[in-house]
């Protein structure tokens, strides 16, 4: 199944305001998820490397910027522009894909996106990865979805 979705980013948005302005300028942010299979069987960094370019287009598409524009390492969520209905949205999107559980209380309060990517490369690593978590609260990321949902 082909989970690749385009959103719009705008160059400007002092363009909006133009009424001759064509949306033709703009461009989309293609998000790729990689694959469940490719991520257990890749190397740790390799498969980090998988899990920053997949949040960085996330991150870009819910804030409609360039993903090379990201911090990923330097700056809180909050201060990167993840408030709670991006939060949100972020976190749907990620459990769906990724199948992880996601807590969103900790994903809004992490000290920079690269603890995010963190989380989640040790997540989805082979099953006797020491950085597995189970399902446990506690934790930015948790690799059994409760049966809740």
């Amino acid at each position: 199944m082909d989970q690749t979705t385009k959103t719009w980013v705008f160059d400007d948005l002092d363009d909006l305001d133009d009424p001759d302005y064509e949306f033709e300028h703009d461009y989309a942010v293609e998000v790729q998820p990689p694959s469940l299979s490719q991520l257990a069987a890749c190397g740790p960094a390799e498969r980090t490397r998988l899990i920053d370019d997949y949040v960085r287009a996330e991150l870009a598409r819910v804030l409609r910027v360039p993903p090379d524009t990201i911090d990923t390492a330097g700056r809180p969520m909050n201060s990167l522009g993840i408030g709670s209905i991006t939060g949100l949205e972020l976190q749907r999107r990620m459990e769906a894909v990724l199948k992880v559980d996601v807590n969103l209380n900790m994903l809004l309060r992490a000290n920079s996106a690269a603890e995010l990517v963190d989380c989640l490369a040790g997540q989805l690593g082979p099953e006797d990865d020491p950085h597995k978590h189970g399902g446990q609260r506690d934790h930015l990321v948790s690799h059994d979805l409760p049966s809740t949902r």
